[in-house]
């Protein structure tokens, strides 16, 4: 058991979009519930204080901060996936199966009807289904209420603004001094804010709320990291776990036929936006280094600091420290294997691949992050970060 007083963890949670990838997520955060679960009754003090997500990871992150334990979560998460998992009929060979996702998912999204209206079509689906889906496995009395922030992204698709739907805990708090933004409010969120987020065209429609049309957040960001980042706290004593689902895969085969160069093409224009983050934060800390030690070299030598310059360099000294947990779904699991999605990744809703992709996500995670929870633990590989530094 840890010793009363102890540091507190506080996790940021972010979930990409990544169609069916999502079932990756899903077992993934079965596996940090869990983790949570376990460090609470070994006497560590742990608060998910954010969950952000793009797309199915804001369907997966709605039934997470849409629950009223972490146990509801899990189950929620298991009944949402029950319903966006593809049973075939029996003796389907497997690679139609994969493809059974193209005629339409019950809980998710079937073929337009109004097939003679095809010339206006902006879309190839309705998505209707899944507002019963979210209504089903989410609660959003619960969500709304939460002191866990809760923040999903969506594309303006007239402006081009890249827009954030949060609960009332997902505000970030002002600047010292500031008035809150007024152009950013909490909202009361409900299921037409999940399906914004995850209307990606020209597959699906956009999503009109407000009077406003949005498409999928992820055109813009994939993922939100600055928004998980806001929900930390400043408290220095707290350890700030930032835990990231990346789901693209950095490596693939060469494709062979047009589909899979589309889905390649999707895969790089979607995965490396974490990727690129990292090595802009890298160059930040080196920046942040280097001021602090000027102003030390600067003040040791007898020179004085003029007050506006004091005050600015002060501003970085605040920033808040992250350690950063990436779970990346192409990485070496456990048993030494190495993932290569079939051609059907992001369409491939089969209940095969389905409940693979869980039972990886669950072990890859379990690996990955339990070292984050032991009640002895030193904080290592912190990197600074100013608040939505890494957003669009």
């Amino acid at each position: 058991m840890a010793e009363p007083g102890s540091r507190r963890i506080e996790i940021g949670l972010v979930l990409q979009g990544g169609g069916a990838l999502g079932a990756y997520e899903w077992g993934a955060v079965t596996a940090l519930l869990d983790l949570i679960a376990k460090a609470r009754s070994d006497g560590l003090a742990v608060e998910l204080r954010g969950v952000t997500g793009v797309s199915v990871g804001a369907i997966n992150a709605a039934c997470v901060v849409g629950s009223t334990s972490l146990a509801d979560a899990q189950r929620r998460l298991s009944g949402l996936w029950a319903d966006l998992t593809l049973h075939a009929p029996p003796f389907t060979p497997p690679t139609m199966a994969r493809d059974l996702a193209f005629f339409g998912l019950p809980g998710f999204y079937v073929p337009r009807a109004d097939v003679w209206n095809l010339p206006a079509w902006t879309s190839l689906y309705d998505t209707s289904p899944l507002l019963r889906t979210l209504r089903t496995h989410v609660d959003f009395g619960a969500l709304n209420a939460s002191g866990t922030a809760f923040v999903v992204t969506a594309v303006d698709l007239e402006s081009g603004a890249l827009t954030r739907f949060r609960n009332a805990a997902g505000r970030p708090p002002p600047s010292a001094g500031a008035e809150p933004d007024a152009s950013d409010p909490a909202v009361t969120i409900g299921p037409e804010h999940v399906l914004a987020s995850g209307s990606l065209a020209p597959q699906f429609p956009w999503t009109e709320i407000g009077g406003r049309r949005y498409w999928d957040g992820g055109l813009v960001d994939n993922t939100p990291l600055g928004d998980a980042i806001d929900a930390l706290s400043a408290d220095p004593a707290t350890i700030r776990l930032l835990v990231v689902m990346n789901l693209y895969p950095l490596r693939a085969r060469v494709p062979a036929n047009m589909g899979a160069v589309l889905d390649r093409v999707h895969e790089l224009s979607f995965g490396n936006r974490l990727r690129q983050d990292r090595d802009a934060a890298k160059q930040v800390n080196a920046m942040l280094a280097t001021i602090d030690d000027l102003a030390t070299r600067l003040e040791a030598g007898g020179g004085e600091i003029p007050g506006a310059l004091r005050e600015r360099i002060a501003q970085f000294a605040r920033l808040k420290l992250v350690e950063v947990l990436e779970v990346d779904f192409q990485d070496r699991g456990p048993s030494g294997e190495t993932r290569f999605d079939d051609e059907n990744g992001l369409r491939d809703f089969s209940a095969g691949t389905v409940e693979q992709r869980r039972a990886y996500g669950y072990e890859l995670a379990t690996a990955r992050l339990a070292c984050a929870f032991t009640p002895t633990r030193e904080t290592a590989g912190r990197t600074a970060f100013r608040s939505r530094l890494m957003t669009t």
